[in-house]
Protein backbone atom coordinates (compact mmCIF):
# COMPACT_ATOMS: atom_id res chain seq x y z
CA UNK A 1 0.00 0.00 0.00
CA UNK A 2 2.55 2.35 1.40
CA UNK A 3 4.65 1.33 -2.14
CA UNK A 4 1.84 2.14 -4.21
CA UNK A 5 1.25 5.80 -2.50
CA UNK A 6 4.85 6.55 -3.16
CA UNK A 7 4.35 5.33 -6.63
CA UNK A 8 1.04 7.68 -7.47
CA UNK A 9 2.97 11.08 -5.61
CA UNK A 10 6.01 10.06 -8.12
CA UNK A 11 3.83 10.32 -10.75
CA UNK A 12 1.96 13.37 -10.00
CA UNK A 13 5.48 15.21 -9.04
CA UNK A 14 6.59 14.18 -12.22
CA UNK A 15 4.02 15.50 -14.46
CA UNK A 16 3.80 18.79 -12.58
CA UNK A 17 7.61 19.10 -13.46
CA UNK A 18 6.66 18.71 -16.67
CA UNK A 19 4.31 20.97 -16.40
CA UNK A 20 6.62 23.67 -15.13
CA UNK A 21 9.48 22.98 -18.06
CA UNK A 22 6.77 23.61 -20.57
CA UNK A 23 4.61 26.38 -19.49
CA UNK A 24 5.96 29.64 -20.59
CA UNK A 25 6.55 32.03 -17.25
CA UNK A 26 6.84 34.91 -20.21
CA UNK A 27 3.27 34.83 -21.17
CA UNK A 28 2.24 36.00 -17.60
CA UNK A 29 4.80 38.99 -17.96
CA UNK A 30 2.95 42.27 -18.94
CA UNK A 31 3.65 42.76 -22.23
CA UNK A 32 5.94 45.30 -24.16
CA UNK A 33 2.97 47.53 -25.63
CA UNK A 34 3.80 52.02 -26.65
CA UNK A 35 1.20 53.73 -25.68
CA UNK A 36 0.72 57.68 -25.34
CA UNK A 37 1.75 59.48 -22.39
CA UNK A 38 -1.96 61.28 -20.85
CA UNK A 39 -3.68 61.43 -17.58
CA UNK A 40 -7.38 59.27 -17.05
CA UNK A 41 -9.31 61.43 -19.68
CA UNK A 42 -6.59 60.78 -22.40
CA UNK A 43 -5.24 64.85 -21.84
CA UNK A 44 -1.68 65.48 -21.29
CA UNK A 45 -1.47 68.55 -19.46
CA UNK A 46 2.13 68.47 -17.26
CA UNK A 47 4.19 71.16 -19.65
CA UNK A 48 3.72 74.97 -19.70
CA UNK A 49 5.52 76.90 -22.39
CA UNK A 50 7.38 80.13 -21.89
CA UNK A 51 6.36 83.01 -23.59
CA UNK A 52 9.87 84.08 -24.38
CA UNK A 53 10.61 85.81 -27.72
CA UNK A 54 12.68 82.56 -29.08
CA UNK A 55 9.27 80.38 -28.09
CA UNK A 56 9.97 77.56 -26.08
CA UNK A 57 9.80 73.49 -26.26
CA UNK A 58 7.15 70.99 -25.21
CA UNK A 59 6.99 67.13 -26.33
CA UNK A 60 4.23 64.53 -26.99
CA UNK A 61 5.67 61.23 -25.30
CA UNK A 62 5.37 58.00 -25.88
CA UNK A 63 6.39 55.28 -23.51
CA UNK A 64 6.45 51.60 -23.73
CA UNK A 65 4.81 49.61 -20.82
CA UNK A 66 5.63 45.60 -19.41
CA UNK A 67 7.44 43.91 -16.39
CA UNK A 68 10.58 43.83 -17.87
CA UNK A 69 12.60 46.17 -20.24
CA UNK A 70 12.06 45.48 -24.07
CA UNK A 71 15.59 44.18 -25.29
CA UNK A 72 15.11 45.53 -28.73
CA UNK A 73 13.94 48.95 -30.17
CA UNK A 74 10.29 49.82 -30.50
CA UNK A 75 9.23 52.16 -33.65
CA UNK A 76 6.72 54.78 -32.87
CA UNK A 77 5.00 56.75 -35.36
CA UNK A 78 1.85 59.59 -34.98
CA UNK A 79 -0.43 61.31 -36.93
CA UNK A 80 -2.97 64.15 -36.55
CA UNK A 81 -6.48 63.32 -35.28
CA UNK A 82 -9.53 65.28 -33.91
CA UNK A 83 -11.43 62.39 -32.62
CA UNK A 84 -10.10 63.56 -28.77
CA UNK A 85 -10.85 67.02 -29.09
CA UNK A 86 -14.14 66.79 -30.28
CA UNK A 87 -15.21 64.43 -27.83
CA UNK A 88 -14.06 66.94 -25.50
CA UNK A 89 -15.74 69.60 -26.48
CA UNK A 90 -19.39 67.83 -26.84
CA UNK A 91 -18.71 66.23 -23.27
CA UNK A 92 -17.62 69.68 -21.92
CA UNK A 93 -19.70 72.55 -23.61
CA UNK A 94 -22.44 70.17 -25.47
CA UNK A 95 -24.70 72.96 -27.77
CA UNK A 96 -22.06 75.81 -26.33
CA UNK A 97 -20.49 76.21 -29.29
CA UNK A 98 -19.02 79.83 -28.40
CA UNK A 99 -16.88 78.09 -25.39
CA UNK A 100 -15.50 75.03 -27.69
CA UNK A 101 -11.88 74.42 -26.85
CA UNK A 102 -9.69 75.13 -30.53
CA UNK A 103 -7.16 73.43 -31.88
CA UNK A 104 -4.13 75.14 -31.77
CA UNK A 105 -3.16 77.08 -35.09
CA UNK A 106 -0.60 75.66 -37.23
CA UNK A 107 1.32 79.46 -37.41
CA UNK A 108 2.12 78.71 -33.44
CA UNK A 109 3.43 75.74 -33.66
CA UNK A 110 6.30 73.27 -35.81
CA UNK A 111 6.27 69.70 -34.72
CA UNK A 112 10.18 68.69 -37.13
CA UNK A 113 8.95 64.46 -36.95
CA UNK A 114 6.50 62.57 -36.01
CA UNK A 115 8.22 58.73 -36.12
CA UNK A 116 11.10 57.43 -34.17
CA UNK A 117 11.50 54.83 -31.87
CA UNK A 118 12.04 53.73 -28.07
CA UNK A 119 15.67 52.47 -27.69
CA UNK A 120 16.13 48.88 -26.28
CA UNK A 121 16.24 48.81 -22.55
CA UNK A 122 14.44 52.22 -22.21
CA UNK A 123 10.81 52.90 -22.03
CA UNK A 124 10.41 56.41 -23.33
CA UNK A 125 10.76 58.66 -26.25
CA UNK A 126 9.54 62.60 -26.91
CA UNK A 127 8.91 64.24 -30.13
CA UNK A 128 9.40 67.79 -29.64
CA UNK A 129 6.80 70.19 -30.13
CA UNK A 130 8.42 73.80 -31.04
CA UNK A 131 5.96 76.60 -29.96
CA UNK A 132 6.28 80.30 -31.04
CA UNK A 133 3.64 82.92 -31.80
CA UNK A 134 1.78 82.51 -28.61
CA UNK A 135 0.85 85.90 -27.76
CA UNK A 136 -1.15 85.73 -30.55
CA UNK A 137 -3.52 83.11 -28.58
CA UNK A 138 -6.38 84.63 -26.35
CA UNK A 139 -6.10 83.69 -22.86
CA UNK A 140 -9.67 83.05 -22.46
CA UNK A 141 -9.95 79.87 -24.73
CA UNK A 142 -8.32 76.24 -24.20
CA UNK A 143 -6.06 75.12 -27.13
CA UNK A 144 -5.27 71.43 -27.79
CA UNK A 145 -3.11 69.18 -30.24
CA UNK A 146 -4.29 66.46 -31.28
CA UNK A 147 -2.77 63.02 -32.27
CA UNK A 148 -2.72 59.44 -32.42
CA UNK A 149 -0.42 56.36 -32.86
CA UNK A 150 -0.14 55.48 -36.91
CA UNK A 151 -1.17 51.92 -36.30
CA UNK A 152 0.67 50.70 -39.68
CA UNK A 153 4.22 52.05 -38.70
CA UNK A 154 4.04 51.01 -34.98
CA UNK A 155 4.91 48.01 -33.22
CA UNK A 156 2.69 46.47 -30.69
CA UNK A 157 0.72 49.04 -29.33
CA UNK A 158 -2.06 49.70 -26.63
CA UNK A 159 -5.45 50.73 -28.07
CA UNK A 160 -6.47 52.26 -24.96
CA UNK A 161 -3.91 54.71 -24.69
CA UNK A 162 -3.26 55.30 -28.45
CA UNK A 163 -4.88 58.93 -29.04
CA UNK A 164 -3.90 61.78 -26.64
CA UNK A 165 -4.89 65.87 -26.67
CA UNK A 166 -2.28 67.99 -25.94
CA UNK A 167 -2.88 70.63 -23.65
CA UNK A 168 -1.27 74.21 -24.33
CA UNK A 169 -0.76 76.26 -21.20
CA UNK A 170 1.75 79.37 -20.92
CA UNK A 171 3.14 81.70 -18.63
CA UNK A 172 5.81 84.31 -18.35
CA UNK A 173 6.94 85.77 -14.83
CA UNK A 174 3.51 87.24 -14.03
CA UNK A 175 1.03 84.85 -14.76
CA UNK A 176 -0.17 81.28 -16.29
CA UNK A 177 -2.82 80.06 -17.86
CA UNK A 178 -2.54 76.75 -16.25
CA UNK A 179 -4.66 78.02 -12.91
CA UNK A 180 -6.29 81.12 -12.00
CA UNK A 181 -3.56 83.53 -10.65
CA UNK A 182 -4.98 86.31 -8.47
CA UNK A 183 -3.20 89.94 -7.58
CA UNK A 184 -5.31 91.60 -4.14
CA UNK A 185 -5.64 95.01 -4.17
CA UNK A 186 -3.83 96.82 -1.56
CA UNK A 187 -4.02 100.72 -0.46
CA UNK A 188 -5.46 101.12 -3.62
CA UNK A 189 -8.18 103.97 -4.34
CA UNK A 190 -10.84 104.37 -7.34
CA UNK A 191 -12.05 107.62 -7.70
CA UNK A 192 -14.84 109.01 -9.69
CA UNK A 193 -13.88 112.67 -11.47
CA UNK A 194 -17.16 113.77 -11.20
CA UNK A 195 -17.45 117.34 -10.79
CA UNK A 196 -21.38 117.34 -9.30
CA UNK A 197 -20.72 114.27 -7.62
CA UNK A 198 -16.97 112.79 -6.59
CA UNK A 199 -16.51 109.28 -5.40
CA UNK A 200 -14.00 107.81 -3.56
CA UNK A 201 -13.81 103.65 -3.58
CA UNK A 202 -11.61 101.20 -1.78
CA UNK A 203 -11.75 98.02 -3.65
CA UNK A 204 -11.33 94.74 -1.74
CA UNK A 205 -11.85 92.09 -4.14
CA UNK A 206 -8.80 90.47 -6.05
CA UNK A 207 -7.92 91.20 -10.25
CA UNK A 208 -7.59 88.23 -11.90
CA UNK A 209 -4.12 88.48 -13.80
CA UNK A 210 -3.85 86.81 -17.32
CA UNK A 211 0.03 86.31 -19.35
CA UNK A 212 -0.61 87.55 -22.92
CA UNK A 213 3.00 87.89 -24.14
CA UNK A 214 6.63 88.30 -22.91
CA UNK A 215 6.14 91.01 -20.42
CA UNK A 216 2.59 91.83 -20.70
CA UNK A 217 -0.19 91.00 -18.94
CA UNK A 218 -4.25 91.68 -19.03
CA UNK A 219 -6.45 92.56 -15.67
CA UNK A 220 -9.94 94.44 -15.29
CA UNK A 221 -9.53 97.96 -15.23
CA UNK A 222 -10.46 99.65 -11.42
CA UNK A 223 -12.64 97.90 -9.67
CA UNK A 224 -15.13 96.74 -12.92
CA UNK A 225 -15.93 93.12 -12.82
CA UNK A 226 -16.71 90.77 -15.34
CA UNK A 227 -19.46 89.12 -14.07
CA UNK A 228 -19.97 85.20 -14.89
CA UNK A 229 -17.12 84.00 -16.68
CA UNK A 230 -19.06 81.74 -19.29
CA UNK A 231 -20.91 84.69 -20.74
CA UNK A 232 -18.19 87.32 -20.10
CA UNK A 233 -16.12 88.03 -23.16
CA UNK A 234 -17.65 91.16 -24.59
CA UNK A 235 -17.15 92.85 -20.81
CA UNK A 236 -13.85 91.37 -21.09
CA UNK A 237 -12.79 93.13 -23.73
CA UNK A 238 -14.37 96.36 -22.61
CA UNK A 239 -13.28 96.30 -19.32
CA UNK A 240 -9.97 95.15 -19.72
CA UNK A 241 -6.17 97.06 -19.77
CA UNK A 242 -2.86 95.90 -20.59
CA UNK A 243 0.25 96.18 -18.22
CA UNK A 244 3.37 95.66 -20.00
CA UNK A 245 7.00 95.67 -18.07
CA UNK A 246 9.68 97.34 -19.09
CA UNK A 247 13.09 98.20 -18.56
CA UNK A 248 14.57 98.12 -14.40
CA UNK A 249 14.21 101.87 -13.00
CA UNK A 250 16.95 103.63 -12.09
CA UNK A 251 16.13 103.48 -8.45
CA UNK A 252 15.55 100.04 -7.60
CA UNK A 253 16.75 97.22 -9.70
CA UNK A 254 13.78 94.64 -8.47
CA UNK A 255 11.58 97.42 -10.03
CA UNK A 256 10.28 97.28 -13.85
CA UNK A 257 8.83 100.10 -15.56
CA UNK A 258 5.32 99.64 -16.15
CA UNK A 259 3.10 101.05 -19.56
CA UNK A 260 -0.89 100.83 -19.49
CA UNK A 261 -2.86 100.54 -22.96
CA UNK A 262 -6.07 99.29 -23.50
CA UNK A 263 -7.16 95.64 -24.27
CA UNK A 264 -10.47 96.23 -26.24
CA UNK A 265 -12.75 99.17 -26.49
CA UNK A 266 -11.79 100.75 -22.69
CA UNK A 267 -10.21 104.37 -22.53
CA UNK A 268 -7.72 104.10 -20.70
CA UNK A 269 -4.77 107.16 -19.90
CA UNK A 270 -1.57 106.62 -17.68
CA UNK A 271 -0.92 109.35 -15.41
CA UNK A 272 2.22 110.12 -14.01
CA UNK A 273 3.60 108.52 -10.93
CA UNK A 274 1.89 109.62 -7.62
CA UNK A 275 3.90 108.50 -4.42
CA UNK A 276 4.27 104.79 -4.37
CA UNK A 277 1.70 104.82 -7.54
CA UNK A 278 4.40 105.16 -9.76
CA UNK A 279 4.02 102.61 -12.70
CA UNK A 280 5.82 100.36 -11.95
CA UNK A 281 6.28 96.54 -11.49
CA UNK A 282 8.29 95.34 -7.87
CA UNK A 283 9.86 92.84 -6.51
CA UNK A 284 8.72 93.52 -2.71
CA UNK A 285 10.93 91.56 -0.16
CA UNK A 286 9.16 92.63 3.40
CA UNK A 287 11.31 91.10 6.54
CA UNK A 288 10.58 91.06 9.85
CA UNK A 289 12.72 91.43 12.60
CA UNK A 290 13.71 87.65 13.45
CA UNK A 291 14.83 87.86 10.00
CA UNK A 292 12.20 85.84 8.12
CA UNK A 293 11.32 87.26 4.38
CA UNK A 294 8.09 87.22 2.36
CA UNK A 295 8.22 87.64 -0.88
CA UNK A 296 5.68 90.06 -3.40
CA UNK A 297 5.12 90.33 -6.94
CA UNK A 298 3.47 93.93 -6.96
CA UNK A 299 2.12 96.04 -9.32
CA UNK A 300 2.14 99.85 -8.77
CA UNK A 301 -0.44 101.44 -11.01
CA UNK A 302 -1.76 105.21 -11.42
CA UNK A 303 -4.21 105.98 -14.46
CA UNK A 304 -7.81 106.97 -15.21
CA UNK A 305 -10.63 105.72 -17.73
CA UNK A 306 -13.75 105.28 -18.51
CA UNK A 307 -15.87 102.84 -20.53
CA UNK A 308 -18.00 105.32 -22.75
CA UNK A 309 -16.94 108.72 -23.73
CA UNK A 310 -20.09 110.08 -22.17
CA UNK A 311 -18.97 108.66 -18.57
CA UNK A 312 -16.80 110.45 -15.92
CA UNK A 313 -13.13 108.86 -15.72
CA UNK A 314 -12.47 106.80 -13.05
CA UNK A 315 -9.06 107.89 -11.23
CA UNK A 316 -7.32 104.32 -9.99
CA UNK A 317 -4.36 104.26 -7.31
CA UNK A 318 -3.56 101.08 -7.10
CA UNK A 319 -1.03 98.15 -5.31
CA UNK A 320 -1.62 94.81 -6.81
CA UNK A 321 0.04 92.08 -4.81
CA UNK A 322 0.43 88.68 -4.55
CA UNK A 323 2.76 86.51 -2.26
CA UNK A 324 4.96 84.04 -4.25
CA UNK A 325 7.83 81.84 -3.02
CA UNK A 326 11.27 82.76 -5.01
CA UNK A 327 12.80 78.84 -4.59
CA UNK A 328 9.26 77.68 -6.16
CA UNK A 329 9.32 79.62 -8.88
CA UNK A 330 12.74 78.22 -9.68
CA UNK A 331 12.13 74.76 -9.66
Amino acid sequence: MKNSIKATCCIILGAAMIACNSYDFEQEQHRNEVYLLSNSNLVYDRQIADLKQEGDTIYLVAGLSGTLNADRPFKVALVEADSLFKAYNKSNYDIETDRYARLLPEECYTIPSLEGQIPAGETQMKFPVYLQNLDKLSPDSIYFLNYKIDPSRTDAFNPKKNEVLLRIFKENDFSTTQRNVYYNYTTSYVTILDKDNPLVRRPTSANQVFPLGNNSVRMLAGDEEFGEYKTALDRIIERSIIVTMGEQTSKNPLARHATITPYGTIDVVQLTPFEIYDNTFLINIISTPDGRSTYYKEFRLHYKYRLKASDPYKEVKAILRMEYSPRADLL
